[in-house]
Formats: C-alpha cells, sequence, structure tokens
C-alpha cells in the first residue's frame, strides 16, 4: 500500500504503515523511493518520516530474505542501500519522528534523516549487525558512523547495544524527546525550523554536509557489499539470523 502524505505548513509528512512493523522488503522499498519522488515534486521544503503505533521500523524482512539465494539477496542489498543513500542525500531536510521501536534497518532509516525526535517510552533505538555476525554494508555503516557520536559509537555498532530514548538522546544518537504535543508534532516543528531558510542555500549546504559521507559510500560500497554477502552465507551467521528467523516467525503464528 501506498505511503500515505500529508502537508502540515510547507513540511510533508511521511507515515509508514505497511505492517508487520514495517519490516524493510522490495514493496517497502519500491513505496519509500515513490514517497521521496512525491516530496520532490511537491512544495514542500522539508519532510517528516513516522511510522504507526509502537513501532517506526523493525528493519529488514528477515522471514522473507532469510530464503534469498545470493543473486537474489544481491540484488536486496542494492535496493535497500540505495533506499538508505537516498534518504540521507535527500535534498530537502528530513526528520524522523521515531514513534516507537526503530530496530536493526528501521534504526538506520531513522538515522538518515536529519535530525531524530523520539517518542519517550519504553522503546529501543539500535543496529544488531554484529549480533547477527555480519559487517555493514558501506551506506548502512556510513550512516550509522556519521549519527552516532564518537563516546557511543563502539557500544551501538560493535556490541549491537539497544537504547532507550533518554540513552539516545544522551548518546547525541536522538536529538528530542518528545512532550506532550506528540512526537509528529515535535517533528514537524524542528521541520519547520529548518525548511525557515533559504530554499536554495539550505540545499547546498545539506549537500556540502552529506557530500564526503556519500563518497566514502560510493568508494567503499562493492568491497563492503561482498565482504556482508561472504559473511551472511557463513556459518555463524547463518545460524545467528535463522535463529532471529524463527524467533519472529513464532511471534506471528497465532495463538491456541
Amino acid at each position: 500500500m501506498p505511503i500515505p502524505i500529508t502537508e502540515d505548513a510547507g513540511v510533508a509528512v511521511l507515515s509508514l504503515e505497511l505492517g508487520r512493523g514495517n519490516a524493510i522488503d522490495h514493496p517497502f522499498i519500491e513505496e519509500m523511493h515513490r514517497a521521496l519522488d512525491a516530496v520532490e515534486k511537491s512544495d514542500a521544503r522539508a519532510a517528516v518520516i513516522t511510522g504507526k503505533g509502537r513501532v517506526f521500523c523493525g528493519g529488514l524482512d528477515l522471514l522473507t530474505i532469510h530464503a534469498f539465494d545470493r543473486p537474489a539477496l544481491e540484488r536486496f542489498v542494492d535496493a535497500f542501500e540505495g533506499m538508505f543513500r537516498r534518504v540521507f542525500a535527500f535534498d530537502r531536510p528530513l526528520v524522523a519522528a521515531v514513534n516507537g521501536h526503530a530496530l536493526a534497518g528501521g534504526a538506520i532509516l531513522a538515522m538518515a534523516c536529519d535530525l531524530r525526535v523520539m517518542a519517550d517510552g519504553p522503546f529501543q533505538i539500535g543496529v544488531n549487525e554484529v549480533r547477527l555476525g555480519i559487517p555493514f554494508p558501506a551506506a548502512a555503516f556510513e550512516i550509522v558512523r556519521q549519527a552516532t557520536p564518537g563516546p557511543a559509537r563502539r557500544a551501538v555498532m560493535l556490541q549491537g547495544k539497544r537504547l532507550s530514548p533518554a540513552e539516545a538522546k544522551a548518546a547525541g544518537i536522538v536529538q528530542r524527546i518528545a512532550g506532550a504535543q506528540g512526537v509528529v508534532a515535535d517533528a514537524v516543528e524542528e521541520a519547520r525550523a529548518f525548511a525557515s531558510g533559504g530554499a536554495e542555500a539550505v540545499r547546498a549546504v545539506k549537500a556540502d554536509l552529506t557530500a564526503p559521507v556519500l563518497a566514502k559510500i560510493d568508494a567503499t560500497a562493492a568491497a563492503r557489499r561482498a565482504r556482508f554477502m561472504d559473511a551472511w552465507f557463513g556459518a555463524e551467521a547463518r545460524s545467528r539470523v535463522t535463529a532471529l528467523r524463527d524467533e519472529l516467525a513464532s511471534k506471528q503464528k497465532p495463538v491456541g
């Protein structure tokens, strides 16, 4: 189903309502590109990405991609890396309204935005590559690295530590905890602050800010993809990914 887009005084709000915890699969990626295309064609000067209920995005759809052979997984890696890269390089400011859990690829999607507002509550944000025994592909690695200040970087990236909203704000990954008006309203407020500058100047400065990271992504993409692929089909990662896939599958089975 398409990603609904509403406009709030020059700010486009993209609501991820794709089911199953907004698990990232090929249809998710296609709809994200369509939504970004629509924002580019609109008069919106900034945008907010948010989820639904208690989940912003639960990450890659392991229930589907676990069965991919190497060529199929290579295509999928290229697709999700391309989506992360596009979000990061988007020509207008993006604010993530992290309404709930943002895990694995969901955390990377939030980190690809220019600023993160997170709802207060029993939610977590974090990546899990090392816990699955796999290295990061290029876009995922560089996006997480630039969004995670130095003191927290090793715990987040090398330990796969998941952070509460308060911990994420203290670490500098989240810039604001939502208040009484709610996470989307607070994110729209932050987006308006970005949009208050001259549109062309904002675009130029954002392009300059993202250029060094994009250059690192492009320079290392092929080598890091190959390393990711080799690890994914290795015995250790396969065991860990299968265990997580089985855990996710059990949670979707009806009881009784």
